[in-house]
Parts: structure tokens; C-alpha cells; sequence
């Protein structure tokens, strides 16, 4: 059995010294090729590829695995007086005790670990030799064992057999990749992904589970349809992710579901078709960048002005240059369009707890599709919901609490507007 992991060492004999966990393979085996050889674990490093060896039967005070979940154990040692700390994944981490109690029982999984019956008999668990021969040296010496990072932008240098779990950043680029690899969705500590210039057209839900802060999904074929966005729904996803770059994939429009990503501070989307922005980007409460550079954009949302950004660049779009060319779209009379189409249940349960001031963006508050049904509802100038709105394409000129905003020479910011009333409307 073979654990890739960070550990620390601790010599109880020495007291103070510095606590640095290194990159470590732990392996559970038999000291010798002789078969009365009691059982051992080999500690390999980078800088000790020869590895340390510690005895198992009776040679473990305890083994601490309090903080099994969050992948970490510490196995103490009494000869020689060393706590060994791990860190590793926690499915990795909790494998590699199982067989180690394995070992301790005999292979009868139903004894105490360190009993007295374990103690006495050899274990029946077949164990390989731990001798490190040239091969196996080899193997230590190679970068990609105990690699953090890793960059792929031809097909033969893909990993055969496997990416390492330790990886941190990861790159696959300009390989044509048609379909993302599963084995990236099993990676726990990677936060940094480049999956750009290839032919990704749709992710799988459960990509959404990886914790990452970087992801550029540039130059691909990503689709319109919802179900290639369902990820970014994954809580683990939302949580983390504050780069976001979806260049260069014929976007008609900017995926909804973006919105849901609540910690995104850099929304990239140049060179797409897109022609509309959600009205609903405005609850990212942590975005401070935006580029829509190369696009077909006309206008924004007019509810951007409740944004704080840093940064906003709209240069080569469709922007009007003046106001003649602005259309007044108003009407002398707002007709509502209850009395045409009855609303929703989600949509009468929005109202509900917008009149009674419910905290909705709370969890657990609202049922999700009401709060779906909230976050897409665009917002009138004077701050209400407009749940029956019309959209007043280019209505006027709108000026946002933005340090930089990009626009080509001559060109105004003009707003897409909605009106919960005629009084409303007769300010534009």
C-alpha cells in the first residue's frame, strides 16, 4: 500500500526545531524478502529516496485520527521516538490506516486494533518487500510523483498513468481535448485549472465539486444550453471560485447561472456573440472586473449602477455613439400583463417574501426555485422587482460606480431599463 502525502516529523526526544511537512511517500510492507520479517512502514522523501524504516507490531503508541476528515492523521512511534504528522486526501488517507489496522489485526478486520492476539501472531495480510530497487528509485526521482504542478500542451506529454494528487495547478492546453478527464474531478487539492484552446463543449455537474480559484475555459465550443452550466450550481464551486475566463466560445449570451458563483471577483468573456447582460449580475456582491471586450453588446442592464466595480471594458461592441440614435421606447400606458397571463406559484411566493421583508439570500430561507425566481427578476429604477415588466431596450444613458470603464472613442453607456409603473417609466 502507497501513500502520496505531506508529513512532519517530530523527534520526541528533541524538543523545539522547526515543524516543515515535506513531500513524502508512505508505504506498508515487509522489511525483507524473509517471510518471518515483521511488517514495516518506509518513510521516502525526495531528499531520503533510501526511506526510513518504522516497525508496526508493537511499535505504535496510538494513532490520532481526530481530524480524519479534513485528511490529516498522526501515527507515534516508539522506536525510534517519532510522531509522524500526515496530510494527505482524506479517501487516500483513510485507505492506508484501513490496511495498516489490517495489518495489526491479522487480516480479521473484527479485532481491536493493538490487541493482544495481534500483538502474538504474525498478520495474514500479504504484504510486498519494501526494498527500494532501481526501479522503484527511479520512480521517486520522477518530478511527477510528488508533483504540485503540471503543464500539457502537446498529447504526448499527458500523464499515462494518472495526474498525482497532489496537484495544485494544472494546465491542458492546444491537445484538442473533446471531453474533460474524470481523473481531474478526483484531484482535492488542485485550485488553479487551464483547460484553454481545446474542444471542451460541456462540462459534467460534478466538475462542480472541485474547490477551484482559477478556471480559464477559453477558445472552446461551450454550449448555450443550461445543462452545460449546471456546475457552476455545485456548492463547492460557488464558494471558491473567483476567476472565471469564457473567451473565445460563440456565446450568444452570458450564462445565467454565473450568478450563482458568489465569490467571483473576475468575470472574462471577450470574443463571444453575446448580446445581452443578465440583469441579475448585480447580486454578485464580490465582482470587481468585467470584460466583454469583441462582443454584440448594445446596452446594460441599468441595475450595474448598484455594482462596485473596478473595471469594466465594453470596447469593440455595438455601443450607440450619440443619443439621436436612441429610440424612445416609452409607452402613455403600462399595460399590466396580470390580467393576460396569471402568475406562477414561485412567482406569488417571491412576492410574499419580498413584502414581508423575508432574508431570502439566507440558506434555508426560501425554497430554491422561488430563489431562482428572485435572482432573476429584474429590478426597476426606483429598486422594486418588476415581476410583469417590458424591456426598454437603450432607455438612456446611465453612468456606474466603476474606477475604469473601457468604450471606444466617441461612444456612450447606455441601459436597458424596466418599469414596475408608469411613474416610473415617465423619468426616463
Amino acid at each position: 500500500m502507497k501513500l502520496v502525502c505531506e508529513t512532519c516529523t517530530i523527534n520526541r526526544a528533541v524538543s523545539g526545531g522547526k515543524r516543515v511537512f515535506l513531500k513524502t511517500i508512505l508505504a506498508i510492507g515487509k522489511g525483507s524478502e524473509r517471510k518471518a520479517d515483521e511488517p514495516k512502514i518506509m518513510l521516502i522523501t525526495t531528499s531520503n529516496k533510501t526511506g526510513t524504516k518504522y516497525g508496526v507490531l508493537q511499535n505504535i503508541s496510538k494513532i490520532f485520527t481526530r481530524f480524519l476528515d479534513e485528511g490529516k492523521a498522526t501515527i507515534s512511534f516508539l522506536v525510534p521516538e517519532h510522531d509522524v504528522q500526515i496530510k494527505s486526501d482524506k479517501i487516500q488517507l483513510t485507505a492506508f490506516l484501513k490496511v495498516l489496522k489490517l495489518v495489526f489485526t491479522g487480516g480479521r478486520p473484527s479485532e481491536t486494533l493493538g490487541s493482544a492476539h495481534s500483538a502474538s501472531q504474525p498478520p495474514a495480510v500479504r504484504l510486498s518487500c519494501l526494498t527500494v530497487n532501481n526501479k522503484k528509485a527511479s520512480m521517486l526521482g520522477s518530478t511527477n510523483v510528488l508533483a504540485t504542478r503540471c503543464v500539457i500542451t502537446h498529447r504526448k506529454d499527458y500523464p499515462t498513468k494518472g495526474f498525482s494528487r497532489l496537484l495544485v495547478s494544472l494546465q491542458i492546453s492546444d491537445i484538442k481535448l473533446c471531453r474533460l478527464d474524470t481523473q481531474i474531478m478526483l484531484l482535492p487539492q488542485l485550485r488553479s485549472l487551464n483547460l484553454s484552446n481545446n474542444c471542451i463543449q460541456q462540462l459534467p455537474r460534478k466538475f462542480g465539486q472541485l474547490r477551484l480559484t482559477d478556471l480559464d475555459l477559453s477558445n472552446n465550443k461551450l454550449q448555450d444550453t443550461a445543462d452545460c452550466w449546471e456546475w457552476l450550481m455545485e456548492p463547492n464551486l460557488q464558494s471558491t471560485l473567483q476567476t472565471l475566463n469564457i473567451s473565445g466560445n460563440g456565446l450568444s449570451f452570458l450564462p445565467i447561472n454565473v450568478i450563482y458563483a458568489r465569490t467571483l471577483v473576475t468575470l472574462v468573456a471577450n470574443n463571444n456573440l453575446i448580446r445581452k447582460v443578465p440583469f441579475a449580475l448585480w447580486k454578485m456582491s464580490r465582482l470587481r472586473e468585467i470584460s466583454l471586450v469583441s462582443n454584440r453588446i448594445t446596452a446594460i442592464p441599468e441595475t450595474l449602477r448598484r455594482m462596485r466595480l473596478q473595471k469594466l471594458d465594453l470596447s469593440s461592441n455595438q455601443l450607440f455613439e450619440n443619443e439621436a440614435t436612441v429610440q424612445d421606447l416609452r409607452m402613455d400606458e403600462l399595460t399590466p400583463t396580470a390580467h393576460c397571463h396569471p402568475s406562477s406559484l414561485f412567482e406569488l411566493a417571491a412576492r410574499v417574501a419580498i413584502n414581508r421583508k423575508i432574508p431570502y439570500w439566507l440558506p434555508g430561507k426560501v425554497p430554491f426555485t422561488v430563489l431562482e425566481t428572485l435572482h432573476r427578476t429584474p429590478l426597476c429604477g426606483c429598486g422594486k422587482p418588476c415581476f410583469e415588466s417590458k424591456v426598454y431596450e437603450r432607455a438612456k444613458v446611465v453612468s456606474l460606480n466603476c474606477v475604469h470603464i473601457i468604450l471606444n472613442a466617441n461612444q456612450q453607456l447606455f441601459a436597458d431599463c424596466v418599469f414596475c409603473s408608469q411613474k416610473c417609466s415617465r423619468k426616463v
